[in-house]
């Protein structure tokens, strides 16, 4: 995948010389860029294709893809280019859902590792799936208030340690065992999955996918 820009100042459009805040669409002129259709999520959104990335850095560029995308801009000035603002708003708001939620961009950039094929699978500790299970079965039954705040702050210490340990193996990938740090990191987003789970069912939502 093209990894075209790293920040916004370099989406310039090739027509009219507009600082784009999309590389797949001008927002100045709705001049389109097929051929960047296939760029990562990082890519679309100017960013550095790494793991600790600062909310507030999200927060400012999915505030200016809103405001340079939004429909009633681009009704006004017919369907075709009406079209085309949707369709990257639509790219925008993908590559947001691939990197907004730590645990998501982490699965994103492994996902663009060249040797992630060459990982077999992962096989997590049968005594964490059990406890993980049992964890599940708990919250699946009628948990009394206080117990489902403890379980609550559980829940939230692990990610955040998984959390850091994604941080380092992330670091790691620029070390001489790459395939060690990988292997690391993937385990670390399997087991995040379980925990995501569990914190789905204490909320009453549907598990993440």
């Amino acid at each position: 995948m093209s990894t075209y820009a790293q920040s916004t100042e370099r989406f310039r459009c090739d027509e009219c010389g507009h600082e784009m805040a999309i590389p797949l669409f001008c927002d100045g002129c709705g001049v389109d860029y097929p051929e960047r259709r296939r760029m990562s999520p990082f890519g679309v959104l100017g960013l550095q294709q790494a793991y600790d990335l600062a909310d507030d850095e999200l927060d400012r560029i999915e505030t200016l893809l809103a405001r340079a995308l939004h429909p009633d801009k681009w009704q006004a000035r017919g369907d075709r280019l009406h079209r085309k603002a949707l369709l990257a708003q639509s790219a925008a708001n993908e590559a947001l859902a691939a990197v907004r939620d730590p645990f998501v961009r982490a699965d994103t950039l492994l996902g663009l590792q060249p040797e992630i094929d060459d990982l077999g699978r992962t096989q997590l500790p049968t005594m964490f799936l059990m406890e993980q299970l049992e964890l599940q079965e708990e919250v699946d039954a009628d948990v009394a208030p206080a117990r489902k705040r403890e379980l609550t702050k559980q829940v939230r210490a692990a990610l955040k340690e998984l959390r850091g340990g994604l941080s380092e193996a992330f670091v790691g990938l620029d070390g001489d065992d790459r395939l060690a740090a990988m292997a690391r990191a993937r385990e670390l987003v399997d087991r995040s999955r379980y925990w995501r789970n569990v914190q789905a069912a204490l909320r009453g939502r549907a598990a993440p996918t």
